[in-house]
């Protein structure tokens, strides 16, 4: 092969790559995670009443408790509070490459459905990626996937 079909066809490829038609079909979803209520005290103020400030950070949680949730099994946070579970429709690609990403079978959330225990197990059907924060908002404290990250008051990407 001449050095100029190599080069033609590697720029080819890169660039079916980067417009998401070679590979998966689009990007990684990134997990979600509701934001917590944090005081945090100004060291400027001496440690005074005043200085104690309101920080949100998203909540801590790991790999297996994300797991467990998308399973239907119940996961209590520090403080007794119960981990709700939010997802898209279980047709939808990004669905699937989350629920992969953590080793859930989307065939555990589809028999969820089928029992019509979501409820029960603290997993919430949100109607479109659009709806995902609203759902983990919602349901705080919660964990979801976007296609990109979004920071907002409520909601943060968890790792």
């Amino acid at each position: 092969m001449t050095y100029c079909l190599k080069v033609t066809i590697y720029r080819y490829l890169a660039l079916l790559t980067l417009l998401g038609g070679f590979g998966s079909a689009g990007a990684d979803p990134i997990w979600h995670c509701s934001r917590s209520d944090v005081q945090v005290a100004n060291i400027s103020d001496d440690f005074a009443l005043a200085a104690l400030s309101i920080e949100r950070e998203v909540i801590r949680i790991a790999l297996k408790d994300l797991y467990a949730v998308y399973q239907g099994k119940p996961v209590k946070l520090s403080g007794g509070l119960p981990l709700s579970a939010c997802f898209v429709d279980l047709t939808a690609p990004m669905t699937n490459q989350a629920m992969n990403s953590i080793g859930v079978h989307p065939i555990t959330l589809k028999s969820l459905t089928q029992q019509n225990s979501l409820v029960k197990a603290k997993v919430y059907r949100a109607k479109e990626e659009a709806s995902m924060l609203a759902c983990i908002t919602q349901h705080h404290p919660a964990i979801g996937y976007l296609s990109k990250p979004t920071h907002t008051e409520t909601v943060g990407p968890c790792f």
